[in-house]
Order: structure tokens, then sequence, then C-alpha cells
């Protein structure tokens, strides 16, 4: 359950960082901004994962 949750946290930073990487190989400007977009959707991922207190479960597992 606990590497689940991980997945399903960083599913949007991860999305974003293959926009990024594809957008940077076709050349394109806004590139950048996706990864941007990643880089703050990793930060909420984590946060996502502190209010749901996962590393206390990791603990358990």
């Amino acid at each position: 359950m606990v590497p689940l949750l991980i997945i399903c946290a960083t599913l949007p930073s991860m999305f974003a960082a293959g926009c990024a990487a594809l957008l940077a190989f076709r050349e394109r400007k806004q590139w950048i901004w996706f990864a941007l977009l990643s880089v703050i959707a990793g930060f909420a991922g984590l946060l996502t994962l502190n209010m749901l207190h996962i590393w206390e479960y990791a603990g358990r597992c």
C-alpha cells in the first residue's frame, strides 16, 4: 500500500517531467514551464504524503 501511495502522489511530477523532456527534445521553448511544474508537483506530492503521515505507516510494514 505504501509504494502505491508514493507512486500516486508523485505521478503528476513524473508526468510533467516527461513533458518537459519531450519538449526539450523537440527544441521548444515551453519546456522550462513544464520543468518548473514538475518541481512544484513534486513538492505538492511530498506535502500530500506528509499530510497522510505515510512515514509512520512505512515504519510499521
